[in-house]
C-alpha cells in the first residue's frame, strides 16, 4: 500500500509549469507515437486496504498548513472519526500514520 501511495504522491507532484506530473503522461498517452516504456509493474491499491486509503484522502484533505505541510495530528484523526462516526482500529491508525509520514517526506522531497 505504501508504494502505491508513494506512486500517487508521485504523479500528484507539481512540474515546472505547475500542472502535475500525471497530467503530462496521461497527456504523453494520448499521443498517437507514444510508446510506453518497459516499467516495472505498478503497484496496485490492495482491495482489502482501500478503505484506510480512501480514508486517508479524506482526512489529508482537511490538512492543516503553515509555512509548509503539517503532519495529521491525533486530534486531526479523531475529529475525523467523529464526524464520520468511523473507529479506526489501531493497525488502522498505524497505517494512516505511515501513509502521512510517506505524504510529508514526498512534499518535503519536492520543495
Amino acid at each position: 500500500m505504501l508504494l502505491f501511495a508513494d506512486e500517487q504522491f508521485e504523479r500528484s507532484a507539481k512540474a515546472a509549469d505547475g500542472n502535475a506530473k500525471g497530467e503530462h503522461l496521461d497527456a504523453a498517452k494520448r499521443h498517437p507515437l507514444y510508446r510506453e516504456p518497459q516499467a516495472p509493474v505498478r503497484a496496485q491499491l490492495p482491495f482489502e486496504l482501500a478503505h484506510v486509503w480512501q480514508f486517508f484522502v479524506q482526512m489529508s484533505r482537511k490538512r492543516q498548513n503553515g509555512m509548509a505541510v503539517n503532519p495529521l495530528s491525533s486530534l486531526d484523526i479523531l475529529a475525523w472519526q467523529l464526524r464520520h462516526r468511523v473507529r479506526l482500529t489501531a493497525w488502522e491508525e498505524e497505517l494512516v500514520d505511515q501513509l502521512d509520514a510517506a505524504y510529508i517526506s514526498h512534499q518535503n522531497s519536492s520543495l
